[in-house]
């Protein structure tokens, strides 16, 4: 019985709109539950349109069955169709066989949603997105309609680092404008992510035309989305749908949208949306002027693409894949979180972090690490003294696990494959350094002993481990084990030939905490650097490529850079290396894989170099410690209170205006401006000045300074800023 009332009801309705011209389509969704079924559709075509093909009949059901419900509008756009009423609206792109764009470019994709959501959508270049994106079983994708993509898509984050994603592209006779973005809609005191759309569609052709079918889970929300159904010749239609894709909690029930009384407006969400991601990048450090812009929008998008990945306070590495905590990946992601200034949710982080029963046996090692990075930044002594026991019992896990008999630190899989590795050795010190620091902080002098001496004996028996190796192989740079070569371990594609440089973080960041450093653990750090360019690139330019797993590249490009600022030769190699990854690696708006086997290419996307990767794309470990180099390069605190600014600065940007403010020191917050006039070099600071001084160490000064306003060593091209100074002038020769 309910099927022939439905039947009549469908009857009803396009009758009326086919009769009456004025009656608005759209009033009848809004102010009925009835929803017409497959086969009640199937009688009204068959009734009203006489001669509907087979044929059409086939194909309508057959695109139902895909998208697994039919609204009223969709029986309109068939019967429309195959009643011969409006022939010229036919699409061409509604044929059998032919697939979206998304589904022959699958790991082509980015991420939009609300911070710390569980589910973030997943985007893709033509506009579509998925929601339930971690559960393939629940995974549904909301589509626009279009297949015969004719032009090539240019996709961007909107404002050029917002996570709202937008495509722009033509097909045989429109051109489309998809934007996404999600944003909190608050209900009855519930929470839920919500993904607005907005289409627009210009009619390019000379005749009235059907516009594309957007997918049913999309509910309309404004009028053109629920009344308009066709666009005439060189006019544009703008549809808005809102899609619920997250509640906040691990589970994934989603009202319908029809149910949220305060849906609210595309604009108004986007306003809402933009503040408040503005209202968080305000919090960290503000990098405004850079010679090439590219970095500061990847810089920003990087930050937020952290917090929409996280899940609570669980700073997880992807969404596609990786989607969940991982522990040596949380302390890189965590630490650099602190050193752009974020401690919004600090404490949250460093108790999410594991002490004991690690996945990774470095994790424990290096626990210490963002604590002291807090505690540098913050001075909050009275938490670190709350988490001490968990970060003694982790940092004593060092002695624990070092083999007493070759000096070094036991065998692990650090790389992913069963070894002794020199990261491990690297890992290990780092984690003492940062541990004799807290316990300095916080006055254990027991403790700072220990700690002294565990290190002296690492580092002594890893150079002495290092030192035997280059005899007996007659080699002169840091090998990836200090028991085998590189070359004899890895192909010179295999990226972890620099993976002490990376992951240990000792020789760069250990020095910063003030570790005592030496050796050729120290000594050969530009060696290596070069030793790995050549097997890479030989005799010719170095192209900044580190390599994959093995493979083309890889998400930590720029990072491996890190340990250059600890040398000379190649100081500027993470910027380099970051330009390098803009340049030739993003499957996404500055979104990379973690591994990526090949550069086959991408000729569909604008600016998008790789279709295919592993591991998850945007992945935030990697994109975590691209911004930690790009930051570090331009200004960093040392553990005693000095500032180096610009060690990693290409000399060729001494020319142009470099500007960054908001930087968290011991004492509130620092900026730097550096412009050339003339041959005049001219540093200024801004906000809270160190008492301790600031090194201005750029690489275009090295021999090149004819006077300065301050002490300086023109054979270094180091500038020692003194206390209270506020300008510098430094003139070039």
């Amino acid at each position: 019985m309910k099927k022939y009332i439905s039947f009549f009801i469908v009857f009803g309705i396009l009758f009326s709109v086919f009769s009456f011209p004025g009656y608005a389509a759209g009033s009848y969704l809004d102010n009925t539950a009835s929803k017409p079924t497959l086969s009640d559709a199937m009688k009204v075509f068959r009734y009203l349109g006489g001669k509907a093909e087979l044929a059409e009949s086939q194909k309508f059901q057959a695109n139902a069955n895909k998208d697994y419900s039919i609204t009223l509008i969709d029986a309109m756009r068939f019967f429309m169709v195959v009643s011969g009423k409006s022939e010229s609206l036919r699409r061409p792109e509604d044929t059998e066989g032919v697939n979206f764009f998304y589904q022959k470019n699958e790991f082509m994709n980015s991420v939009i949603g609300c911070e710390g959501s569980y589910y973030s959508p997943i985007v893709y270049p033509d506009g579509t997105f998925a929601i339930n994106s971690s559960n393939k079983y629940r995974k549904q994708y909301i589509t626009f309609g279009v297949k015969d993509i004719t032009s090539k898509i240019n996709w961007y984050n909107s404002d050029g680092w917002l996570p709202c994603l937008v495509s722009e592209y033509d097909s045989t006779f429109f051109k489309i404008k998809i934007e996404n973005f999600a944003d909190m809609v608050i209900e009855n005191g519930k929470y839920y992510e919500v993904v607005f759309s907005r289409m627009s569609v210009e009619n390019k052709s000379g005749s009235e035309k059907l516009l594309p079918l957007v997918s049913s889970k999309a509910t309309p929300i404004n009028d053109a989305a629920k009344n308009i159904y066709s666009v005439l010749p060189g006019q544009t239609v703008v549809r808005d749908y809102a899609t619920a894709s997250d509640n906040f909690t691990e589970n994934i029930s989603l009202p319908n949208i029809r149910e949220l009384k305060n849906i609210g407006s595309f604009d108004d969400h986007y306003i809402s949306m933009r503040s408040y991601w503005q209202e968080r990048i305000e919090s960290i450090v503000n990098i405004s002027k850079l010679p090439d812009e590219r970095l500061i929008n990847a810089y920003k998008a990087g930050y937020v693409y952290t917090l929409i990945i996280k899940d609570g306070y669980s700073l997880n590495v992807g969404e596609n894949g990786y989607d969940g905590f991982w522990d040596h990946d949380a302390i890189g992601i965590s630490s650099t979180l602190f050193t752009l200034g974020d401690f919004e949710y600090a404490k949250e982080y460093l108790s999410s972090l594991v002490y004991e029963n690690v996945q990774y046996d470095d994790a424990a090692w290096k626990y210490s690490y963002p604590f002291a990075l807090y505690l540098m930044k913050t001075g909050d002594i009275a938490f670190i003294k709350e988490k001490f026991e968990h970060i003694k019992t982790a940092t004593h896990k060092i002695e624990a696990d070092f083999d007493n008999e070759l000096g070094i630190m036991k065998q692990t899989y650090a790389i992913d494959s069963h070894g002794y590795w020199t990261i491990d050795d690297f890992s290990a010190l780092m984690g003492l350094t940062t541990y004799k620091y807290i316990c300095e902080a916080i006055g254990n002098s027991e403790e700072v002993v220990w700690a002294k001496e565990m290190y002296d004996t690492l580092l002594k028996g890893a150079n002495a481990a290092m030192e035997k190796l280059q005899r007996e192989k007659e080699i002169s740079y840091i090998s990836v084990s200090p028991m085998y070569t590189t070359e004899d371990l890895l192909v010179p594609e295999n990226a972890n030939w620099a993976s002490m440089f990376l992951f240990g973080r000792w020789t760069w960041e250990g020095y910063l905490f003030g570790g005592e450093q030496g050796g050729i653990l120290l000594d050969q750090i530009d060696k290596t650097y070069e030793f790995g360019f050549k097997r890479l690139f030989g005799d010719n330019k170095i192209e900044y490529n580190f390599g994959g797993y093995p493979g083309y590249s890889s998400g930590y490009n720029a990072g491996y850079g890190l340990a250059a600022l600890r040398g000379e030769q190649y100081r500027d190699c993470g910027i380099k290396a970051y330009q390098f990854m803009l340049d030739n690696t993003q499957s996404s708006p500055f979104g990379w894989w973690e591994g990526i086997p090949t550069n086959t290419g991408c000729e569909s996307v604008e600016g998008m170099n790789i279709v295919y990767g592993t591991g998850s794309c945007p992945h935030m470990w990697g994109q975590s410690l691209c911004t930690k180099v790009l930051l570090e390069s331009l200004i960093t605190e040392k553990s005693d209170g000095t500032v180096i600014i610009g060690r990693g600065i290409p000399a060729e940007w001494i020319n142009e205006e470099i500007e960054v403010d908001n930087y968290p020191v011991k004492s509130g917050r620092l900026g730097f401006n550096l412009s050339l006039t003339d041959k005049t070099l001219t540093l200024t600071l801004s906000g809270n000045i160190p008492n301790e001084g600031v090194s201005l160490e750029l690489s275009a000064l090295k021999n090149n300074i004819k006077t300065a306003s301050c002490q300086y060593n023109n054979e270094t091209g180091i500038v020692t800023v003194p206390s209270g100074i506020a300008s510098v002038y430094i003139e070039l020769k």
